[in-house]
């Protein structure tokens, strides 16, 4: 199935502790809101660009899945609420939430370094249920 690469954003600055790692899986339930979604989708990688205590970002598209992932690193929890709080983050979850088949989110301890899809999806899958 095709894959779009995954669009990566750093912060280029050097972590001094591991932070926390957050991976977000989200299922659309129709085709045909996957452009729209992927326009939103950017917005708030824009967002974490901006966002205070932001350390990196992966987001992974499969449009014809309809799934995508989105893989992102902070300097804490605190820094997480902030952004999933503020706009464009917080309408788009309210908009797009009756849309979606499935959802996830899991906040994993960071390791110090940069997280890939696959790792933190994998540990994402290991780790215990909270």
């Amino acid at each position: 199935m095709p894959l779009i690469p995954d669009l990566p954003w750093s912060a280029g600055r050097p972590a001094d502790d591991p932070g926390v790692v957050l991976v977000t899986e989200l299922h659309l339930r129709r085709l045909v809101d996957v452009p729209a979604f992927f326009r939103a989708s950017l917005a708030i990688r824009r967002q974490v660009a901006g966002s205070p205590g932001a350390r990196s970002l992966l987001l992974r598209a499969r449009p014809l899945a309809r799934t995508f992932t989105t893989v992102s690193w902070w300097d804490d929890e605190a820094a997480v609420r902030a952004f999933a709080r503020a706009e464009p983050h917080r309408g788009a979850m309210r908009h797009w939430a009756p849309r979606l088949t499935a959802f996830s989110n899991r906040t994993l301890p960071g390791d110090g370094t940069p997280p890939t899809v696959d790792a933190a999806r994998a540990a994402a899958a290991a780790a215990p249920s909270a």
